[in-house]
């Protein structure tokens, strides 16, 4: 029997990115259509939206915002409109896809009830006190997942880096080539995102759509992927060491809204009235407002030998270089902060190859929100040592289209044959981010983890083989990972 679509959140990119793949769908005999649920607020907004959708909604509903302190969707208001759409189309699968605060308790209910769901990373953001608090999110994983694994609902996250043409097919398969090939493991890994966002102080304070007004902030808004990213290549290591036990360390430094009157020329924020000399002393505390920047340094432990194997940093930074020209957001435009991302990746295999990838938007001339991305990947090898590489390569992208990712990861999941992103596979990439959001709060100081025991938990049934086999069988290893840990070809 077909299931009907729910969305919870229709917002820009579903409407604008996404509908194909839900028309598709449709079409298909995958779904039997879909329905929407949305705040009042946002009602109007919707109406504009759906006049240029070809399919539209069978129903239509929109609630209040929940006035509790640490939830920000009410199950007593959605519950009954799921019960509502249940008892009139049938089964339903969920799409949650409102803004972050109000991911935890649609996700909760639909595991809870054994609904499919899928959902807009990160996954969730827990709140105690009206604040972030990323020391839940290991506890909250936990019980979500000893759910899901009692039913045959199936629960997915969007993430740009699991169908990736250029992150997966292209840089991930090469790295992983080599270490099969040379049988040398990750030994150097730095990833820089820089964000391009410029937000006011005053938009620090008001906005509701990507906040940090409740202690989160860039790991939560545009590092999710990223994070992804280096957790796909640390887990590359298990090629090398599929019985060994590892450990991830890393310390962090951050810089957030109370910094910004310092950090961004007063020439030119005082063009948008955003000269705020004394704005940080309304914060009581610096983390009362989610992080802009956070630059951290890692390594990867190997406990069973006593041997360091990678070393390496993560940079996500909303300070760089934007197109933002304006002083108030400006209405009916997606790219409200002027965002123009950049991403520049180093992944080495000690004295044998290296691999560096530039991914970086290029804006259109007078187009804020036409922009497509370049890619560029760069190779260096010990040419004269191994047959077959050359010393320098160089590979080009253009038009690079980040959304056709996530397109092919939405029509797998409407078809119900999405494995490469469930809930229970960032399980580890959740861990990480924990990790990252409390080494800022103290800056400098270390925050270790056991990274096999979440590599394990991520998907019991790789580790559990791993576990049975010695290094000398690398290639029945990789076929196991092929499957399990995400590095696609």
């Amino acid at each position: 029997m077909k299931k009907h679509l729910v969305i919870v959140g229709f917002d820009d990119i579903i409407a604008d990115k996404y509908m194909d793949s839900i028309e598709y769908a449709i079409l298909d005999g995958h779904i039997n259509g879909y329905s929407i649920i949305d705040l009042f607020s946002n009602q109007d907004w919707i109406e504009q939206k759906l006049q240029k959708v070809n399919v539209q909604p069978e129903l239509k509903y929109f609630i209040k915002v929940s006035k509790e302190n640490n939830k920000w969707a009410d199950k007593d208001d959605f519950q009954t409109i799921f019960d509502k759409i249940i008892n009139t189309k049938g089964e339903i699968k969920v799409y949650i896809a409102a803004e972050l605060k109000a991911h935890e308790e649609y996700l909760q209910y639909c595991v809870e009830n054994a609904i499919d769901s899928l959902t807009e990373k990160p996954i969730f953001s827990p709140i105690k006190n009206g604040k972030f608090d990323p020391s839940l999110i290991d506890k909250k994983m936990r019980y979500l997942l000893s759910l899901a694994q009692k039913s045959s609902a199936k629960h997915s996250v969007t993430s740009l880096a699991r169908y990736h043409a250029i992150y997966n097919n292209k840089v991930i398969d090469k790295v992983k080539e080599r270490i099969l090939k040379y049988n040398a493991p990750l030994t150097s890994l730095h990833l820089r995102f820089a964000a391009g966002v410029w937000n006011t102080h005053v938009e620090y304070e008001n906005r509701e759509d990507h906040p940090y007004k409740y202690g989160y902030g860039m790991l939560m808004h545009g590092a999710y992927h990223y994070v992804d990213v280096i957790t796909q290549f640390l887990l590359l290591n298990y090629l090398i060491f599929p019985n060994d036990n590892l450990q991830l360390t890393l310390s962090s430094y951050g810089g957030f809204p109370a910094d910004q009157n310092d950090r961004i020329s007063k020439k030119y924020s005082t063009l948008f009235d955003d000269n705020k000399p004394k704005w940080s002393d309304k914060s009581k505390y610096r983390t009362d407002y989610g992080e802009t920047d956070i630059v951290t340094s890692f390594q990867l432990f190997n406990v069973t030998t006593n041997k360091v194997i990678t070393l390496g940093t993560m940079s996500f930074e909303q300070t760089t270089p934007s197109i933002r020209t304006w002083k108030k957001i400006p209405v009916k435009i997606y790219n409200k902060n002027g965002r123009t991302a950049c991403a520049d990746l180093e992944a080495q295999l000690s004295t044998l190859f290296t691999l560096n990838l530039k991914c970086f938007d290029v804006p259109a001339k007078g187009e804020i929100d036409h922009i497509k991305a370049f890619a560029r990947i760069e190779t260096r090898a010990n040419a004269p040592l191994l047959s077959g590489e050359e010393f320098y390569t160089k590979e080009e992208f253009n038009d690079v289209s980040h959304n056709i990712s996530n397109r092919e990861l939405i029509s797998n999941w409407l078809a119900g044959v999405e494995e490469k992103s469930t809930l229970q596979n960032h399980f580890i990439v959740m861990k990480i981010l924990q990790s990252l959001a409390e080494s800022i709060r103290k800056p400098g100081y270390p925050v270790t983890f056991n990274f096999t025991e979440y590599a394990t938990k991520s998907d019991t049934k790789v580790h559990s083989s791993i576990k049975n086999l010695n290094n000398s069988i690398i290639p029945k290893t990789s076929k196991m990972l092929d499957k399990f840990f995400f590095i696609f070809k």
